[in-house]
C-alpha cells in the first residue's frame, strides 16, 4: 500500500505525508468501501491537487496494483503482441489467430482488450499480465489484494484499473503541447486591469458592499472603468527549421489574436534570428525597423519571441552572417537580442523544441542567457506569464 506514496513521490508528485495520513484515516473508517473502484476515487481525491497530475496518478496506480514497471505509455502494440505471444503457451489464441491480430492498428487492440475485460466477469485462469485474464492478477477473479481491498468477479476492481488504462486525463498533462484553448486561458492571465477609465461609472459591487454596511441605507459608490494596459508583441521565427511547428505557432497566434483582453496586440515575423527589420507580412516584405519596435515601447509592453534559437553560429555571432532582405546595418544578431533585452524588462522567449534537447545548441545557450526561456507546453506557457508579470 505503501508503495503508491513512494510511487507517486517518485514521479515528481507532491504528495505530503499528511495527505497520506488522511487517506489511511479515511480507509480506516471505510470510506473506501473495501473495493478497489472507490479506492481509486478516494485516493486521487485526497492525494492529487491538480487535474494536471491525474495521468500520473493512473500510471502510479496501475503500477503499484498490478506490479509492472512505469512505461513512457502504459501499452504499445508491440507490448500487447508479446504478451499475445507469451499466452499461446496457455492455449488463449491459436497461432492463426495471434497472425491475425498483428495486421490490427494499436486502437483496434486496445478497444479488443477493453471489450475483454468488461465482458469478463468468471474466474482467471493461467497468464500472469495485468491486462490479460491471469489468476495470479492482484486484480483476478475473487482475489485480494495485501492492502485488504477486495476484487471481486462482478466487477470490482475492473473499473478502477480499466480506468487508469484509459488515462482519461492525458488531455490535462501539463507537458503536452498547446491547442488553441490552452493558450486562449493562458494568455488571458496577463490581463493587467488599472482604474484608468471614465471617472463617472458606478461601481456596483462596491455600492452593495457599503449598502450592506449601512443597514440598507443606499450609498452609490462610483469609481474608474478598469481597462488592460498590457500591449502584447509576439514575435515569431519563420525560417526553416521551424517548419514542424508550424500548426503548434499557429495556435498560439490564433489564441493571441483573438483575445479582446490587450491593450494592444501586434504580431511580427522573423527570419532564425532578430536583425535590422521585424515583418508584419513577409510575403508582401512589409516590416517595420528594429530601432522603431525599440523606440515606439512603452513600460506596459511584453515581449514574446517564439523561435527554436537552433540556428549556425555565424547567424548569431558575426555581423553578416544572415543576408536579410533590406539590411542595411552590420550589428551581429546576438547584439540585435541584446539591445531588446534591454529595452523590454517583461520579456520571454517560448521554445518548441523538447527542453531536454536544448543542450545539444550551443545558440539556444546564448539565446537563452539574454532572454528568459520556456518551453512552449502548458506548463512552459504559464510559467512565461507568471514572468511577464
Amino acid at each position: 500500500m505503501l508503495d503508491l506514496f513512494y510511487t507517486l513521490r517518485g514521479m515528481g508528485v507532491e504528495t505530503s505525508p499528511t495527505e497520506w495520513l488522511t487517506l489511511m484515516s479515511a480507509m480506516d473508517k471505510g470510506l473506501h468501501n473495501h473495493n478497489v473502484d472507490d479506492f481509486y476515487y478516494l485516493a486521487r481525491s485526497l492525494l492529487i491537487k491538480d487535474v494536471a497530475l491525474y495521468d500520473a496518478y493512473d500510471q502510479a496506480f496501475t503500477h503499484v496494483f498490478q506490479g509492472g514497471d512505469i512505461p513512457d505509455n502504459l501499452a504499445t502494440k508491440d507490448d500487447i503482441l508479446r504478451w499475445l505471444e507469451e499466452g499461446l503457451e496457455q492455449k488463449l489464441l491459436t497461432a492463426e489467430e495471434l497472425e491475425q491480430l498483428k495486421h490490427y492498428s494499436l486502437e483496434e487492440l486496445l478497444k479488443e482488450l477493453q471489450k475483454r475485460l468488461e465482458e469478463q466477469t468468471g474466474p482467471h485462469h493461467g497468464g500472469h499480465h495485468w491486462i490479460g485474464t491471469g489468476g495470479t492478477s492482484p486484480f483476478g477473479s475473487g482475489g485480494s489484494h495485501p492492502t485488504g481491498i477486495s476484487f471481486d468477479p462482478e466487477g470490482g476492481g475492473r473499473g478502477a484499473v480499466l480506468q487508469a488504462f484509459k488515462r482519461k486525463y492525458r488531455n490535462m498533462r501539463d507537458d503536452i503541447t498547446l491547442d488553441v484553448r490552452q493558450m486562449t486561458v493562458a494568455l488571458k492571465k496577463l490581463r493587467q486591469l488599472k482604474n484608468t477609465g471614465a471617472e463617472e461609472t458606478l461601481d456596483l459591487d462596491a455600492t452593495i458592499e457599503k449598502t450592506c454596511k449601512n443597514a440598507g441605507d443606499i450609498e452609490m459608490v462610483f469609481g474608474r472603468e478598469r481597462e488592460n494596459q498590457v500591449r502584447l508583441l509576439l514575435v515569431m521565427d519563420t525560417g526553416g527549421s521551424m517548419e514542424p511547428y508550424r500548426r503548434l505557432c499557429e495556435r498560439l497566434f490564433s489564441a493571441a489574436s483573438s483575445l479582446n483582453h490587450f491593450k494592444e496586440f501586434k504580431a511580427y515575423y522573423f527570419h532564425n534570428c532578430i536583425y535590422d527589420n521585424v515583418y508584419e507580412d513577409v510575403e508582401a516584405d512589409k516590416f517595420v525597423t528594429t530601432d522603431d519596435l525599440i523606440k515606439n515601447r512603452s513600460q506596459e509592453h511584453r515581449l514574446v519571441v517564439v523561435g527554436d534559437a537552433a540556428m549556425a553560429p555565424y547567424e548569431l555571432l558575426i555581423p553578416n552572417g544572415f543576408l536579410e532582405t533590406r539590411r542595411t546595418s552590420r550589428i551581429k544578431g546576438v547584439d540585435r537580442l541584446r539591445m531588446l533585452s534591454r529595452a523590454f524588462p517583461k520579456r520571454v522567449w517560448l521554445n518548441p523544441i523538447s527542453e531536454r534537447s536544448w543542450s545539444y545548441y550551443d545558440t539556444i545557450a546564448t539565446v537563452g542567457g539574454l532572454f528568459p526561456m520556456y518551453p512552449l507546453t502548458v506548463s512552459g506557457l504559464g510559467r512565461a506569464i507568471k514572468d511577464l508579470l
